[in-house]
């Protein structure tokens, strides 16, 4: 087993920025994979890259232009991109019914330069049972209340970080269900400026049942890591063996939660580092001593004991 140390613990534009912003504007053709960066354009109907706050306005926040991973260029020159600035400025609501090819309402979080041609890694983050909602805006707000959305809301968001989030809300009871997951990540790959190497999940309680079962069936397929935030992986390795071990995953969990069993985390992550064919890429646990079900603040905490994003970024999926 793997155990890891235990933890109690308006910008200013420049006209370049403002050529590649406007350049859209009026551009009626703004579709996922249309690549228009900037925005303000009246259609909903595809993500956004204009950031806009809460607003489900924009252009389209997805592009097909070729370019390195997360600000590597190429040979071409690239243009600005976003500004940076508050996180909330680049935070913008999605509900179901305003994107086409999403089928659940979500939070897009878009990092400064994006629109500049390059690729971007991306971060899906799924929420507890306490979050899930019908896809409307109104329900959408429940989804800011913790987590990343929390961070992200609350600009708290470090503007370094690379990456595109995308937070979908769960629609009826239960937990987030494998043909959702993929069905999203098929979407985001397809109609934002990702980079296929670098896509990362990452959840809390429910949400992280059901990264964990998602994993369970499709492994490496698309995620090249996972922070699955107290959880319950006991189905996925079920499912999976030590296949689960081909994407890395890092299970935390606090080791007083009485709402989902530490032994959630533990035993799969165990089983893992049991397995040599094949052996994991990495199974690596963390256990919160006398902290209860909500393990995720200090977790997803940019300044907290465990530098989880850094982690997923030095991991890419060939």
């Amino acid at each position: 087993m793997v155990h890891d140390g235990c933890m109690l613990n308006a910008p200013k534009i420049s006209l370049a920025a403002l050529l590649v912003l406007f350049a859209g504007c009026g551009d009626d053709s703004a579709t996922p994979g249309g690549g228009s960066p900037g925005g303000g354009g009246s259609s909903s109907s595809s993500p956004n890259t204009g950031g806009g706050g809460t607003t489900s306005d924009g252009g389209s926040g997805a592009g097909t232009n070729e370019g390195g991973a997360g600000g590597e260029g190429g040979s071409e020159p690239m243009g600005a991109g976003l500004p940076g600035g508050p996180s909330s400025d680049r935070l913008t609501v999605k509900p179901l019914g305003t994107v086409a090819g999403a089928e659940q309402g979500f939070w897009e979080y878009l990092p400064p330069s994006y629109g500049n041609g390059a690729k971007f890694p991306l971060l899906m983050f799924y929420h507890g049972i306490g979050e899930n909602g019908d896809g409307s805006e109104g329900a959408l707000n429940g989804v800011l209340n913790t987590g990343l959305p929390a961070l992200l809301k609350n600009d708290e968001w470090p503007e370094a970080q690379p990456f595109v989030i995308l937070s979908t809300q769960h629609p009826g009871g239960g937990c987030h269900s494998d043909g959702e997951i993929s069905g999203f990540l098929s979407f985001a790959m397809a109609s934002y400026d990702i980079d296929p190497a670098r896509v990362y999940i990452t959840g809390l309680s429910c949400g992280a049942i059901g990264g964990w079962g998602y994993l369970g069936n499709h492994t490496n397929e698309v995620v090249a890591a996972a922070v699955l935030i107290a959880g319950d992986g006991n189905g996925a390795f079920n499912q999976a063996g030590c296949s689960l071990g081909t994407v890395p995953i890092w299970a935390l969990h606090g080791d007083a939660d009485g709402v989902v069993n530490v032994n959630g985390s533990i035993n799969p992550i165990n089983n893992l580092n049991d397995c040599t064919d094949p052996a994991p890429v990495e199974a690596k646990l963390t256990l919160y001593p006398g902290v209860g079900h909500n393990s995720w603040d200090m977790t997803y905490d940019p300044e907290g004991p465990n530098d989880i994003y850094s982690w997923m970024l030095g991991y890419t999926n060939p």
